[in-house]
């Protein structure tokens, strides 16, 4: 659903609905245990003309009831009763408080009375072995075994209710295959019973998520206007981590006007986790400015608002909501996240404050210990700083939590061949020691990588204290040697290439001004001559990489041309 239809809904509100169940939505959610719930839908339908008040006045007593509020339940019943006269079960619920109050006989009286108004009614029958079974299931033992025989009989077994009570009892023992046996047993009873469908789908939701995903959608093409249905789908694609149907079905869940609140931002959460962030955006900015501020959804969304900024790299606006987010005050049990000082940290980085977004990435670590992969964004943030001792000591941090990955060791080996490369103490060579020693691990895990053999070879040339020390010859003929194995290579690595054969032209240059230097008859000597050749070879091998080289281009070509006489 676009947003634009999303935000037209929630503004008409209850246009909608004719293609809503009202009250009979609060009745659903009573009858699977979701009573918060059902309280709401009650009270938001009562006055709707659709409404059947003595029945929504026997629900609103029940839930009283649950609550422990014996007068108010009362009070319900009573009304209800005087609404309807000829309903039975708000006599049914009075006869309830009775035995709540072990007024035994007075029950009794209510029963009868609610028995007499629809004769032989199965579901009235069951719910009167409910009374019993919820007042005290020992002490009413023979009660309610003559409830559930009238119950069985009167409808020839093809009842619901008292399936679902029995499945409900042998739920509360936690017997679950039984529990789901009764359930089914209801549904096979009525195909459109949804209490049944819902409460066989939350018992092997654990067992077989499929199969109750499946028997949802199952009762949802019966009744595609439940609210609860609609939601309890939505739900059990969330907590299978099904996303992408999650969000479908909740975009077709907040249609219905009985839809909650806080389904909106778990519509918001569900959107940005499917990459549609600018829809989840403009919903998380809808609810922030309309939720009253000490609602705790509107701190998540608040929070969500951030997370889509970031996500869409709108740095500015996520800078100024990063700073609403953290001056709300938290709602009770809630703290900020890492993800909330990571996602502020990566904005204040794109803006330019690498030392401001250090901090915010040094609380993030702080606040969650055990979620080492932060530390690659600690060090990565100090690489931007040019803080590279410090942006090694957190790679290292990551490396010796146990959870990197190969690929990590080269990286970490990068890290310190960055401190080498700009430190002039002796920790220049402590750093290269350890630089060497995770490329040379990486190599003996995946050898023969170009990337590995550069960096092995790299971190060997910055051992030379003198252009003549020569410790990257051989490193460098490794490159060399295995980019030749791919004619590719010349145009995709040739940066690799006049790595390589610069060094190895300095070092022959070196060596011969060396020997030139030491030796007065050096044009005679051997060395001398082999190591200007090896020049001349890297410098032209250079230039077959490097052709727009105009420089590199003369000075071959001043290598190449005749000695004066």
């Amino acid at each position: 659903m676009k947003l634009k239809s999303l935000v037209s809904l929630i503004l008409l509100g209850g246009s909608l609905t004719a293609f809503a169940q009202g009250y009979k939505d609060g009745i659903e959610y009573y009858k699977v245990g979701q009573y918060d719930n059902a309280k709401e839908l009650l009270l938001r339908n009562f006055n709707d003309a659709s409404t059947n008040k003595s029945e929504a006045y026997y629900y609103l007593g029940c839930l009283d009831l649950k609550a422990g509020k014996v007068a108010d339940a009362k009070a319900n019943f009573d009304k209800g009763y005087a609404a309807d006269a000829n309903n039975p079960y708000n006599l049914i619920g009075l006869g309830s408080i009775a035995l709540k109050n072990n007024n035994v006989k007075e029950a009794e009286e209510y029963f009868k009375s609610a028995q007499k108004l629809v004769k032989k009614d199965a579901s009235v029958e069951a719910a009167i072995a409910r009374a019993y079974t919820e007042a005290n299931p020992v002490a009413y033992a023979k009660e309610i075994e003559k409830a559930t025989k009238n119950a069985y009989k009167y409808s020839k077994n093809t009842n619901p209710d008292i399936y679902i009570l029995e499945g409900d009892v042998k739920a509360a023992e936690k017997n679950w295959g039984e529990a789901a046996g009764m359930y089914e047993q209801a549904i096979n009873a009525d195909a459109n019973n949804i209490e049944a469908y819902v409460k066989y789908a939350n018992t092997y939701y654990n067992v077989a998520p499929d199969m109750a995903i499946n028997k949802l959608n199952e009762i949802l093409t019966n009744k595609p206007n439940s609210a609860l249905l609609q939601r309890e789908l939505a739900e059990k694609y969330y907590k299978n981590e099904q996303w992408a149907k999650a969000a479908v079905q909740y975009g077709k869940y907040i249609e219905n006007p009985n839809h909650f609140t806080q389904d909106r931002s778990r519509y918001a959460f569900l959107l940005f986790y499917g990459q549609k962030y600018d829809e989840s955006l403009a919903l998380s900015k809808e609810l922030v400015a309309t939720l009253p501020a000490n609602d705790p959804q509107n701190f998540y969304m608040k929070r969500m608002t951030l997370y889509n900024l970031v996500a869409l790299k709108n740095w500015n606006e996520a800078e100024a909501a990063a700073n609403d987010l953290f001056k709300s005050e938290l709602p009770e049990g809630v703290k900020f996240e890492a993800k909330d000082y990571t996602d502020y940290a990566t904005t204040l980085k794109e803006l330019g404050r690498t030392q401001e977004a250090l901090d915010q990435y040094e609380k993030a670590i702080e606040l969650n210990s055990d979620k080492v992969e932060l530390l690659k964004e600690i060090s990565d943030a100090y690489l931007d700083a040019e803080q590279y001792a410090k942006s090694a000591e957190a790679y290292q941090r990551f490396v010796d939590s146990g959870k990197h990955v190969t690929n990590d060791l080269l990286v970490l080996s990068q890290r310190y061949s960055n401190v080498a490369a700009t430190d002039t103490t002796d920790n220049k060579f402590v750093a290269l020691e350890k630089a060497l020693k995770y490329a040379d691990e990486i190599n003996a895990k995946v050898p023969n990588h170009p990337r590995i053999l550069f960096q092995i070879a790299r971190c060997k040339m910055m051992l030379d204290k003198d252009n003549t020390d020569g410790n990257a010859l051989e490193a460098m003929k490794n490159l060399t040697d295995l980019l030749d194995q791919d004619p590719a290579n010349k145009t995709s690595r040739a940066n690799d290439y006049i790595f390589a054969y610069r060094y190895n032209a300095v070092y022959y240059a070196s060596m011969a001004a060396k020997i030139k230097k030491e030796d007065k008859n050096y044009k005679d000597n051997e060395e001398y001559n082999n190591c200007m050749a090896k020049m001349k070879e890297a410098y032209e091998n250079w230039l077959s990489v490097d052709p727009t080289n105009e420089g590199l281009r003369k000075y071959v070509e001043s290598l190449n041309a005749p000695a004066k006489k």
